[in-house]
Order: structure tokens, then sequence, then C-alpha cells
């Protein structure tokens, strides 16, 4: 094998870590969101998969004299959502649930959108992209954040991302889409927007256990289906092109990078 481990701890392992994951990096990614977007004060600005309201919660008083509509079709993301909104007494926040490929808005209604880890989630992303264009204003823009995979080489690093795929789909059920940069570039254009940024940024990890990693399990997950399968190749390119896992007792060892594609888009 490519690299070996040992199977028992490594189940143990999965299992603790699955449990104490924190998705710590999280705070940076809603960073580089809002570094992104930079909404005017008087703003109307939607954010597309709001879950639990992170985003929403840290956008809201970047837009005093506007508001900030969070959309989700999660039922229990909004419930703590509504939940936080109270707390902290927050007037200019406002939830709907719904579907980002018919969003219950009517034409240039909003002068931003924000999409934080969730174009992935999307059932058919061609239709969400055209449903952004619709509801921007002209002239409006959005920001996007998104995990992204390798643009493959060659026909068996395109193997290794469609593997990759699979197994978060374990997880997340068949919808679930990765893309590459090229790939999400290509949605917006076709949606009518013009591509203003247009970056990859990687994020770092070498450490115990997998808190810091966004979707860390998941990534555990496509290293553990490689090593049943004996695909010795594919784990290889794995471990050069994503995460290196090994085992300390009962913790994870990680050490690689995530790849994050940010968009910026204007509606013309």
């Amino acid at each position: 094998m490519a690299s070996e481990i040992d199977y028992q701890n490594y189940q143990k392992a999965l299992q603790f870590d699955q449990r104490v994951s924190g998705m710590a990096a999280l705070e940076s990614l809603t960073r580089i969101t809002m570094d992104g977007l930079r909404p005017a004060a008087s703003d109307r600005v939607l954010d597309v998969g709001t879950g639990t309201g992170r985003l929403g919660i840290a956008l809201h008083d970047k837009v005093p004299g506007g508001s900030v509509v969070g959309i989700d079709s999660g039922r229990g993301m909004l419930r703590v959502a509504r939940e936080k909104i109270l707390q902290r007494n927050i007037d200019n926040f406002f939830l709907i649930r719904g579907e980002a490929e018919t969003l219950p808005f009517l034409p240039r209604v909003f002068d931003s959108a924000c999409l934080m880890m969730s174009f992935h989630h999307f059932t058919r992303p061609e239709k969400a992209a055209a449903e952004l264009h619709r509801i921007l204003k002209p002239m409006g823009y959005l920001f996007s954040l998104d995990p992204v995979l390798q643009e493959p080489s060659d026909s068996e690093e395109k193997r290794l991302n469609e593997s990759i795929e699979e197994a978060f789909q374990e997880a997340h059920g068949p919808d679930f889409r990765f893309f590459t940069m090229s790939q999400l570039k290509a949605l917006y254009e076709k949606a009518g927007f013009s591509i203003e940024i247009c970056q990859v940024q990687e994020s770092s990890f070498d450490q115990k256990g997998i808190e810091e990693i966004p979707m860390g399990p998941h990534w555990l997950q496509a290293r553990e289906n490689l090593w049943f399968r004996q695909e010795k190749d594919l784990l290889k390119r794995f471990e050069q092109n994503y995460f290196v896992f090994r085992t300390e007792g009962q913790r994870v060892l990680a050490k690689g990078k995530a790849r994050w594609a940010s968009i910026k888009a204007l509606k013309r």
C-alpha cells in the first residue's frame, strides 16, 4: 500500500473525530467571504444556503441601513439560526425556507448575494446560478466560496476526483457535487455573469485531529474507500494532492491541504 494504517485504530479514530469535529476553520472562511463581499451600508444582501446563520449574523451589522435575507432548505438549520437571531436581538437578518433553484423573490431586488460552502449542495447548479442572476439588480454581484478539487491532469486524476465525490455523496446524498475552479467559473458565465475575481486559495493542515478541517470526516472516508479497494495508485495521488492520514492512539494525524474557489461575479 502507499501508506499503511492500523485498521482497528483507524476506525476508532474516525469515529472519535466525527464526534469532536468543531469546524473552527469556518471562522476564517467567514472572514474571507465578508472581505470579498464588502456590502454597502444600505445594501440588501441574500445569503444563499444560510444554514445556521453564521455568515448572516456576521454580516448584519455591515448593513445597518439595509438587510440580510438568509435562505435554506433545512428546517433544523433555520431553527438554530432563528434562535441565534433572537438571542442577539438582531432586527435586520431575516430567514426564509426555500430552494436555491427556485428563489421566491421578484427579479432585481438584491444588491448582492453570498454563498459560503453551499453551491456544491445544489440539486441543479445551472438553475441556481440563473436564479442568482435573476434576483440581482443590474451591476449587482455575488461572492461565492466553495471547496474545489484539483483540475485533473489525466484520466487517473479524473477517476480520483470521482472517487472523492462518491465518498462525500455517502454523507450528503447523490446531489452533492465537487467542482473544479474552471467548472464553477463556466457555470456562472453561462448564467450571464461577468467574472471579476477568480482565485483558488489553499488551507494547509498539519495536526492531531481533524477539528480544523472543514468536512474532515468525509475526507477520511474518501481515503478509507481507496484503501479498502486497494487502489494503490489513486491512494498515492490522493496523498500527494490532498491529505495524508495516520493514527496515533485514538486520534487521527492529518497533514495536507484543502482548496477553496473564491469567485466574485458581476451582473451587468
